[in-house]
Formats: C-alpha cells, sequence, structure tokens
C-alpha cells in the first residue's frame, strides 16, 4: 500500500510538471506574438543587421553565439525547471520569448526589427522582456 502512495504521488508531481511546462510553452508563444504584434503597428522601425546593442559581428558569428547561448539557457531551464518559483519562470519565460523572436526575425528576415527609441539605442520588446528579466534574476540571486 505505502509504494503504492509514493506511485500516486511521484504520477501527481509529474503531471504537474507536465502542466507547469505547457502553461510555460504557452507563455512564450504568447509573449513572442505580442512582439510580432508591436512591431506590426509600430510607425518607426529600425532594421537592425547588427549583433545585439547594435554591434558589428559578422553573421556566421552571430548564429554561432545565438546557438551557445539559446542551448545553454534551454539546457539551465531544463534541468532547474521543477524548482523555480513562480517569477523565476517567469523570468526565463521572458528571456526565451525574447530570445525566441529576434531569432526567428533574423533568421526569415535577415535583421531584427527595432522600435523603441531610447536615448541613442533603438529596442524592441523582446529585448526589453530579456533585459528585465536578466536584472530580475541578478537582483534575486545577490539575495
Amino acid at each position: 500500500m505505502q509504494n503504492f502512495k509514493i506511485q500516486i504521488r511521484k504520477f501527481a508531481d509529474l503531471k504537474k510538471t507536465h502542466i507547469k511546462f505547457l502553461i510555460s510553452v504557452f507563455f512564450i508563444s504568447i509573449f513572442v506574438l505580442i512582439d510580432q504584434i508591436t512591431k506590426f503597428i509600430s510607425l518607426s522601425i529600425f532594421r537592425n543587421y547588427n549583433f545585439a546593442f547594435s554591434l558589428p559581428v559578422p553573421v556566421w558569428i552571430m548564429y554561432i553565439i545565438y546557438t551557445a547561448v539559446l542551448f545553454f539557457v534551454l539546457k539551465y531551464v531544463v534541468q532547474n525547471f521543477i524548482r523555480f518559483g513562480i517569477l523565476e519562470l517567469l523570468s526565463w519565460i521572458l528571456i526565451l520569448a525574447g530570445a525566441f523572436s529576434n531569432i526567428f526575425e533574423r533568421i526569415f528576415l535577415g535583421y531584427v526589427r527595432d522600435w523603441i527609441y531610447i536615448f541613442s539605442g533603438v529596442f524592441n520588446l523582446a529585448d526589453i522582456y530579456i533585459i528585465f528579466a536578466v536584472i530580475y534574476l541578478l537582483v534575486q540571486n545577490k539575495k
């Protein structure tokens, strides 16, 4: 009987993890969609052919960096997914949504569409997702 209870508990935990994963994928998709929609309703689009922060990096190096960073982020998220609290999970959802949205554009358009002009820089919503999420994770890590 004790073994049966343990199996039921493991099944319930697994079910919760699957639901948490599906909800995460749903929100990543929603945030990507919101980023893409904002680019269609923006009045002034800047085509950023360069790397992050408009750094002039050769395209092949850009894709190597994207691939490596995305690999390590996904690996970390998968390994730690179960222990994430809601705000930490939301931060990783925002980071992945921002990365996927920008990489999608880079692959299919050859550039990233930026439209938020702040001081001398131009950003998009995906960039803001990533920036705020990284700041939150760094602040939380200091505590």
